[in-house]
């Protein structure tokens, strides 16, 4: 969360310093209309809303702690020695895992049901960076469209306007200004970001569901404690 913050500081740290003439040169209502509230409705247009409740959990998960294997140690070494302990985890699969072991789930089952549990919570992050990806395509094509809106404003009342053709010109070109700075300041970095929080968590789901296999095939709490601290120690 830190380094996001930083992140967005910085970015306004460097366009401050950057923009000659202040901010109030660039800031044109019609061309954040076009751009911003453009991108706005083109995501909902173009996006499930099942890809949008994930897309929003992941911009969430950005702003809290990032969860790691060793968080989850205890949780998994109670159930080795208990598969029925009761007790609430924070990590979806492991709460499955708890839920078909309760329910006296078939040991073979069980490895496909986790399994598919594993592949729908890893996709959920993987939506949502192909949503956001997808959307920065759209703003520079917004901004290029209002810059063109912009110049043929200023053509049609060139000839009562011809002393202000600078002023004109330049308001016109703060779209394709918006465009660039929506997609290569924000979307784009957040997609980077979601693509590399999908590794970590991809990483993490990975090493719970092999302890949760050797716990299902009842294996002696050692074998699941080494196995543990093998993990950890990676």
């Amino acid at each position: 969360m830190k380094g996001l913050l930083f992140g967005f500081i910085g970015i306004f740290v460097v366009l401050a310093s950057s923009l000659s003439g202040g901010f109030e040169t660039y800031l044109q209502e019609h061309s954040l209309v076009i751009v911003v509230g453009g991108t706005f409705v083109i995501l909902f247009i173009s996006t499930p809303s099942l890809v949008i409740k994930s897309l929003v959990r992941s911009l969430k998960m950005m702003f809290k702690k990032e969860k790691n294997f060793f968080d989850f140690k205890r949780e998994l070494l109670q159930l080795s020695e208990n598969k029925n302990a009761e007790f609430v985890s924070k990590n979806s699969l492991i709460t499955y895992a708890q839920e078909l072991w309760q329910q006296g789930t078939d040991s073979e089952l069980f490895i496909s049901l986790i399994s598919q549990k594993r592949a729908e919570l890893e996709s959920r992050s993987v939506d949502a960076v192909q949503a956001l990806k997808n959307l920065a395509k759209y703003p520079p094509a917004l901004g290029m469209m209002g810059t063109v809106m912009g110049m043929i404003a200023l053509f049609n009342d060139l000839d009562n306007n011809k002393g202000n053709i600078g002023q004109n010109l330049a308001l016109a070109m703060t779209a394709t200004f918006f465009g660039l700075l929506l997609t290569n300041a924000l979307i784009s970095p957040l997609a980077d970001r979601i693509h590399v929080q999908f590794v970590n968590e991809k990483r993490l789901y990975t090493a719970i569901y092999q302890v949760l296999l050797l716990i299902n095939r009842n294996e002696p709490f050692q074998i699941v404690a080494g196995e543990l601290e093998e993990k950890l120690a990676g």
